[in-house]
């Protein structure tokens, strides 16, 4: 019972974040707790008042830079008596002006350079993330180049990784049904995946010097690859790598498979 807290203790009462002076007993408490509340009172309206201050002060300027003088005013009888017309330019030079400077009252508690540098630092910011976009997409940065071409360098870059994975996918087809069906070699050296080092470098010694000068002299894009691979595989075994499908013969292949290209699928 020692360690329990007395709720009815200064003590308990002090730690209080929300007490109403009523439930203090003791006067100086309850006298200082009543200041404080003043206190956040004031701050708060004081608060509100400097948010809203602003934005009245300055439409209530800009309401009275719009309304013209009129005849009664000083300053407008001086100006008249001067020569002064209304409507007229302030000056004797053709371009003289005839609306007052606009004024903006600064409402907000930062410098008076403070939304020049933010705007400089957006524009900074901008131009640091257009060089981090055209480096990942390995263009230099100081390279002019707009926001078109780079869109549709990202594209050929994707489409071209696309035509890789459909070779690969397309070159382990295409050896498997050549060995199923007996051959050894592929008709073209790309029908096939590459073969490793080793295997390589122990061919090359059987290899046809003419048939690879006959390879280096017919340079095929991926896009020239994919086409041959595909329409070798629809002809020789009747199989359509985009349908995934091996179809009984030439004839259910042109019935039934949607065309010979991705765009077809």
């Amino acid at each position: 019972m020692a360690d329990e807290e007395d709720y009815m203790s200064d003590k308990f009462l002090a730690g209080l974040q929300d007490v109403r002076p009523s439930l203090v007993h003791n006067r100086g408490k309850k006298r200082q707790i009543e200041i404080d509340t003043k206190k956040e009172d004031f701050k708060k309206r004081q608060r509100e008042a400097t948010a809203t201050s602003g934005n009245i002060d300055n439409a209530r300027l800009q309401q009275s830079l719009n309304t013209p003088l009129s005849a009664e005013n000083k300053g407008f009888q001086l100006l008249a008596k001067m020569g002064y017309k209304a409507g007229s330019g302030l000056g004797k030079q053709p371009d003289a002006r005839t609306e007052p400077v606009g004024i903006t009252i600064k409402s907000g508690r930062g410098g008076l350079g403070r939304d020049a540098a933010v705007a400089e630092l957006t524009l900074k910011r901008q131009e640091l993330r257009r060089a981090h976009l055209l480096s990942k997409a390995g263009i230099e940065s100081r390279e002019e180049i707009s926001t078109e071409a780079y869109r549709q360098r990202a594209t050929h870059k994707a489409e071209e990784r696309k035509l890789q994975y459909d070779i690969k996918r397309g070159q382990q087809t295409c050896e498997s049904l050549d060995l199923k069906s007996g051959i050894t070699e592929p008709d073209l050296e790309f029908f096939w995946p590459p073969k490793p080092k080793d295997e390589d470098e122990t061919g090359s010694e059987e290899e046809d010097p003419e048939a690879d000068e006959t390879s280096k002299d017919e340079p095929f894009t991926p896009s020239e690859q994919l086409g041959l691979l595909t329409g070798y595989m629809r002809t020789a075994y009747s199989f359509c790598y985009w349908c995934g499908t091996h179809y009984e013969d030439a004839e259910d292949l042109s019935t039934n498979c949607p065309g010979p290209t991705r765009d077809d699928h």
